[in-house]
């Protein structure tokens, strides 16, 4: 009998978090069906992809990353704050849904806000989600971590042809 309440108090409690969780994401999704269909076409991917433009970077790992940042974020509701105070300054800088003007006008409206303290704690958060992507890496010619292999002397490090030999 025990395991069941315990069963319905974590249900009670996830239902709880995802509940501020989509409270939080509404301002990043525009549309009905944005939080269960295409993560591709939310601000924060469109916000992700102005502050990191990387040509021929699938807009699918701009979603991933700021799928992942949203997790994060939407974990605390301090974090989930900044988001909204993020949205809300978007918006009012182009005077209505930031989401729905062109890049020019996106773009201005993120200088617009760069010195604000969310937006700071929004483009650390991107950044590190970002350039910690695998895809991203990949795109980038990074290698990755060498650790897990032997450290980077065998992987690359050796090949340095304008410093003499070192016996």
């Amino acid at each position: 009998m025990e395991d069941s309440r315990l069963s319905r108090r974590k249900f009670v409690l996830s239902a709880i978090a995802a509940s501020s969780v989509l409270a939080t994401t509404k301002r990043w999704l525009p549309g009905n069906d944005a939080w269960a269909a295409e993560s591709e076409n939310s601000a924060l991917t469109r916000l992700s992809r102005l502050l990191f433009p990387h040509p021929g970077l699938a807009d699918v790992v701009y979603a991933d990353v700021a799928a992942s940042l949203f997790t994060s974020f939407s974990s605390d509701s301090a974090n989930g704050q900044l988001l909204d105070a993020a949205a809300s300054a978007l918006d009012a800088q182009v005077g209505g849904n930031w989401f729905g003007v062109d890049e020019d006008r996106q773009v201005a409206a993120i200088r617009n806000i760069q010195g604000e303290a969310f937006f700071a704690a929004i483009l650390a958060g991107l950044r590190g989600a970002f350039y910690y992507h695998p895809a991203v890496w990949s795109h980038l010619g990074y290698p990755g971590s060498s650790k897990e292999h032997g450290g980077y002397k065998h992987r690359g490090f050796n090949d340095i042809d304008w410093l003499p030999e070192i016996e």
